[in-house]
């Protein structure tokens, strides 16, 4: 496409072609690997804390979230759950249960 990569400064700025088994330190403490991916070329692992930020690997890019963020989640998912419970039993016949592919499904949610 024409456009320079970090990638390609990391390659080229020490004159090194491998960056397999290194790891760089990012700006905000995050350190940054480059795994040999299967189909060629490198991927990209952004790691905080033990928890991958931000990685591509050859899929598009993926993320996890942090134990703070998860717990988020689950509260705002506590709340919500008991919000469409109530409105259920406060509308009676109006409202009919919810299709499968919309209840809140942590079992599958861990999956994703």
């Amino acid at each position: 496409m024409g456009e320079l990569s970090l990638l390609y400064f990391l390659e080229h700025g020490e004159n090194r072609q491998d960056l397999s088994g290194r790891s760089f330190i990012l700006a905000g403490g995050a350190t940054l690997t480059c795994p040999i991916m299967t189909g060629g070329g490198y991927g990209a692992v952004i790691e905080e804390g033990g928890v991958n930020v931000l990685l591509s690997i050859g899929a598009g890019w993926g993320y996890e979230m942090t134990p703070a963020e998860l717990q988020k989640k689950d509260e705002f998912y506590a709340i919500y759950d008991k919000a469409l419970r109530d409105a259920q039993k406060s509308s009676g016949d109006q409202m009919r249960e919810l299709p499968d592919y919309l209840e809140y499904r942590p079992y599958v949610d861990s999956l994703a």
